[in-house]
């Protein structure tokens, strides 16, 4: 299946358009700050944490009670001020970092560098107390799909990572040896306080949270990631045998048409855009610390399915292809985010990957990035446009994923190359 542009200009073939888009949004950002409102803090209030409950347990006799809330994004999204406060998320604010440095990166000016060195001094003064090293979540009540109440602040194995990426970039970029304690800090509440849960003589999947015991595939993903850098990066080789573990799971939980369930231990599991492009990502990261055939293939297979079920034949993400539940969302814009960054990233080793966050990108810019610089929150079927921004949901992503794709197009000639070249080439 081709993919096809969003134009014939192909805008992306072009660094400094995205450098325009990513200088917009900043511009955005300054203006309204780093505190935000968010996709889910109004499913944290009594009666949201109640009717989620119900909807989850009851299925579509719950659906009058949720529909309240459901009507107040569609409608009215800024009513929830009311009942609930903009507040940090750590997710966000590690995102944007890493995005400021990889700008930083590409065009050496040191007020990148200085606003990424300022986050990261506010990220850590919010890390969550009372575990073996910094960590953070959300700052909200959360009741999951599988009965289970998280209370706010509960941390987050699919959060801290992107921290623990945070310091290492400022490590990189100025030097300064505290960040470098700060990711061995990081890295001992990964390895110490998330729990191991035996599937098999040589797999263990990892836990999501310190208290539970669900087998979330993501989650083995991105503590397997963190766990083979910090092994090799600080000597641990009990980090190392964790790390194998979970990469285990991750790779035995992949099914034959190279899907993922998004939990292996769940009856009401689903297959998504979001978490297959997590699992591929964090697959990646670990295979550039130690090439692996075992893992190289499940990239491609995982690949191949996502190309497959997950992009329409527009180009476009699709948000399921086992669907949990009703869906309103024709685009959701979390998923292009990791389409591009999944694509920045795989690009050498699957030229279609690059070729496809390319070409949503293009889209991002040209139909989605709003006048005043931040981007359309989704889509809803019959062409609603979402418009209400929320940083961790999914501004920060967006954000992130272009300036993935400006950090591989400035630093690999490969990419230099318009897609009319590449496809000649090929």
């Amino acid at each position: 299946m081709s993919i096809p542009p969003a134009t014939d200009s192909n805008i992306t073939d072009r660094g400094d358009a995205i450098l325009t888009a990513c200088e917009r949004f900043l511009c955005w950002l300054n203006r309204v700050g780093y505190e935000s409102y968010d996709p889910y803090d109004i499913w944290g209030t009594c009666y949201g944490l109640w009717s989620r409950k119900v909807y989850y347990a009851k299925g579509n006799l719950g659906i009058p009670l949720v529909a309240p809330l459901v009507a107040v994004d569609l409608v009215w999204p800024s009513v929830r001020g009311m009942f609930v406060t903009k507040a940090r998320f750590a997710t966000a604010d590690s995102q944007i970092l890493l995005g400021l440095l990889n700008i930083y990166q590409t065009t050496k000016e040191d007020r990148h560098l200085e606003h990424a060195i300022a986050l990261g001094d506010e990220i850590l003064a919010y890390a969550i107390p009372g575990f073996g090293g910094p960590c953070w979540g959300y700052p909200f009540d959360w009741q999951n799909n599988n009965d289970a109440l998280w209370p706010k602040n509960t941390p987050y194995i699919t959060c801290t990572p992107y921290c623990y990426e945070a310091y290492l970039g400022l490590l990189e970029a100025t030097g300064n040896k505290k960040y470098l304690s700060l990711a061995s800090g990081i890295a001992k509440f990964v390895h110490g306080d998330l729990k191991d849960i035996p599937t098999g003589p040589t797999s263990a999947a990892g836990s999501y949270s310190p208290f539970d015991k669900r087998q979330v595939v993501n989650a083995s993903a991105y503590r397997a990631y963190v766990l083979a850098d910090a092994g090799r990066r600080f000597g641990r080789q009990e980090y190392l045998e964790t790390s194998w573990r979970n990469l285990n799971f991750v790779l035995e939980s992949q099914a034959g048409d190279g899907s993922w369930l998004y939990a292996m231990n769940e009856a009401k599991s689903y297959i998504d855009n979001l978490h297959t492009c997590f699992n591929l990502k964090n697959l990646f990261k670990t295979y550039r610390l130690a090439p692996n055939q075992r893992i190289e293939a499940a990239i491609r297979r995982g690949f191949t399915y996502y190309r497959s079920h997950l992009v329409d034949v527009e180009g476009n993400p699709l948000p399921f292809s086992v669907k949990p539940r009703l869906q309103l969302a024709k685009l959701e814009m979390y998923d292009l985010a990791e389409g591009i960054t999944m694509g920045a990233l795989l690009g050498d080793m699957i030229p279609e990957a690059g070729t496809l966050a390319r070409s949503l990108a293009d889209k991002l810019i040209q139909n989605y990035q709003l006048e005043d610089g931040h981007f359309v929150t989704r889509v809803f079927r019959g062409g609603f446009h979402h418009r209400f921004p929320f940083l961790r949901w999914p501004q920060a992503q967006l954000f992130y994923s272009l300036t993935n794709l400006l950090k591989a197009i400035s630093t690999n000639e490969k990419w230099h190359m318009t897609r009319g070249a590449q496809a000649a080439l090929s």
